[in-house]
């Protein structure tokens, strides 16, 4: 897959979804600022709208650019990794409006949140990508292992207080949720 494929694809879909982009920025800026210090706050919250913009992704939504990308020479794969740009793009713009919020405010440690934050919102964002291409029970069961991706990855640093942790947990479920929607495309539409 080409950069500029992948750029194509994250430009039209971040154009066409602006206003989700737009409301979770605003929804993490506001909860940022008057939330108190904390981890689990930003962490649900930031997971939440990485999971929304995620579903967002769901085949029939955008009619139009769903048959451009069916057209583009992508496999199953390339079109997962450049549709999941799109959510962890915008998952990452919010993470980021809400520590800069945080900055504002005053409050210490920004930095180290953004990491926790960011580690914990990806994996989310990608494994509640799954649940696009499904109906009933089985999305909703993605849905719930993405919630349970984030509730993991608080466990992990309120517990054991570990870095390390966390983003090694977070790295190898975003891995694998990454490589098992890209086979689900590459299922549903063999090229």
């Amino acid at each position: 897959m080409t950069t500029r494929i992948a750029l194509a694809v994250l430009h039209a879909r971040l154009y066409a979804q602006r206003r989700i982009v737009v409301y979770a920025c605003v929804a993490a800026f506001l909860a940022g600022f008057v939330q108190p210090d904390g981890l689990a706050a930003p962490l649900f919250l930031c997971s939440l709208l990485g999971i929304t913009t995620a579903l967002a992704q769901s085949p029939g939504l955008h009619p139009h650019l769903d048959s451009c990308e069916q057209s583009a020479p992508l496999f199953g794969r390339h079109l997962a990794r450049a549709k999941a740009l799109v959510p962890c793009a915008a998952a990452t713009l919010a993470v980021g409006v809400y520590a800069v919020a945080e900055a504002l405010r005053g409050t210490p440690d920004v930095a180290m949140t953004f990491v926790l934050v960011l580690g914990a919102v990806v994996p989310a964002t990608l494994v509640a990508l799954s649940a696009t291409i499904r109906r009933g029970a089985p999305r909703v069961l993605y849905v719930a292992f993405a919630a349970c991706v984030a509730i993991a990855a608080y466990a992990l640093v309120s517990r054991t207080h570990s870095l390390i942790a966390e983003l090694s947990l977070c790295a190898i479920v975003a891995f694998v949720a990454l490589r098992q929607y890209g086979e689900a495309l590459g299922r549903y539409d063999p090229i």
